[in-house]
């Protein structure tokens, strides 16, 4: 029951991005606390739970890539609108780059015999 509840939010999120490409802004501050919530969960815990480097490297790289995505995402919106183009770029690289560290987290965490 609890897998299904995230599943249904998972499906709402990706069903807004996908068919309503007008509010997509919005779509983006709605789906923010859920993504930052779980990646910054996730890396702390494997932090903890880790005993390998490579590992809490991964952790964290992607911490720093989360708030170093969300302070761009902002600068971008809340800032001067001159910079917005270029600061949307390189937002969209940073989340690029903040997916692969995400990936690379988990496939750690996965060789990782120590982690539950």
């Amino acid at each position: 029951m609890f897998r299904q509840k995230y599943i249904l939010i998972f499906a709402a999120v990706a069903l807004a991005y996908s068919s309503c490409f007008a509010w997509k802004k919005e779509a983006h501050f709605i789906s923010l606390p859920l993504i930052e919530g779980c990646g910054i969960y996730s890396s702390i815990r494997l932090l903890q739970d880790s005993q390998s480097s490579g590992t809490k490297a991964s952790a964290i790289a992607s911490l720093g890539l989360l708030g170093t995505t969300a302070a761009i995402g902002c600068l971008a919106v809340f800032g001067p609108k001159t910079n917005y183009p270029t600061l949307r770029i390189v937002h969209r690289y940073a989340g690029f780059l903040l997916t692969a560290a995400a990936l690379w987290m988990r496939v750690s965490e996965g060789n990782a015999t120590h982690v539950q």
